[in-house]
């Protein structure tokens, strides 16, 4: 899930994030540069910038224990000749825990190189939470929190205001990076407060967690794995299922499971009465 993860942190700072770039480059980004470099290899850096101050600001996002310097190294060339030969300041935040790291850079007897490495669990949410951003209230799940569930519910205060398509998409988002922080089930409790729903098919987490359902189930068999999927989707969508339901569906077989999944899928919003009109008796 690290690709995931960086991804949608990725998204949420090339949609604006102004104030956590702000944090980091210690000035106000003028305008997102190119990040692509032809080569036999291709080559993506996750950020470059440059600033209203001038100068050249390139980020990569980690999550594993993965060295960079290497690659930090090859970045500052490519993107430093792309642009005339300018200096270019580099930094990786780390959107983990802090953990041991050796020093941020190459030591050689022709080369001395560095960068900086922050951890993004070190960073005050404050700036972020006050943003008129909504990738910055996103992004403050992995700042420094003392209480998860007050960081959520303030989060979610600041996303309610949002159209009902970009509120969805930043609460799928805050769902995706609550994992780093092992605090997917308050955000999942707060959102069910708030009775904020969002698309599954448009989010890789909701994706993941239908692929999830099938493959639990694929080894108590096919019929059975498409239920507990469904009963899945279900849940993550917010509708309440009887016993009765729940019965209907574990007894379904496996054309009705698919005929009730791809509606499930398909719903742009789900009831109760939707989910019993998906599951009656096609009419003939």
């Amino acid at each position: 899930m690290a690709n995931g993860y960086d991804a949608t942190v990725k998204e949420l700072v090339w949609a604006g994030a102004p104030a956590l770039l702000r944090m980091l480059a210690g000035d106000r980004v003028a305008s997102f540069l190119s990040a692509e470099f032809s080569s036999v290899r291709q080559r993506r850096p996750d950020m470059v910038a440059e600033l209203d101050g001038g100068g050249l600001f390139h980020v990569e996002f980690q999550v594993g224990r993965e060295d960079m310097a290497w690659r930090m190294l090859e970045y500052y060339a490519l993107i430093s000749r792309h642009h005339g030969g300018a200096p270019v300041t580099q930094l990786v935040l780390h959107l983990g825990e802090r953990g041991e790291d050796g020093p941020p850079g190459i030591r050689h007897p022709n080369l001395t190189f560095r960068y900086e490495v922050r951890y993004i669990a070190d960073l005050d949410a404050g700036p972020l939470l006050d943003s008129p951003a909504p990738e910055d209230a996103v992004l403050a799940i992995l700042c420094r929190c003392d209480d998860i569930r007050e960081r959520v519910r303030r989060i979610l205060a600041r996303l309610a205001p949002l159209p009902r398509r970009e509120r969805s998409d930043a609460a799928a988002k805050l769902l995706i990076l609550s994992q780093l922080r092992r605090a997917t089930p308050v955000v999942k409790e707060e959102l069910e407060t708030m009775a904020i729903q969002f698309n599954i098919k448009e989010h890789p987490y909701l994706s993941e967690i239908f692929a999830q359902g099938l493959e639990e189930g694929k080894a108590e068999g096919e019929a059975k794995g498409r239920a507990e999927a469904l009963l899945r989707l279900i849940e993550r969508r917010h509708v309440a299922v009887s016993e009765e339901t729940g019965r209907r569906i574990r007894a379904g077989n496996v054309a009705d499971l698919d005929r009730w999944l791809d509606a499930v899928i398909d719903a742009s919003d789900l009831t109760a009465a939707d989910l019993d009109a998906i599951l009656a008796p096609p009419r003939h």
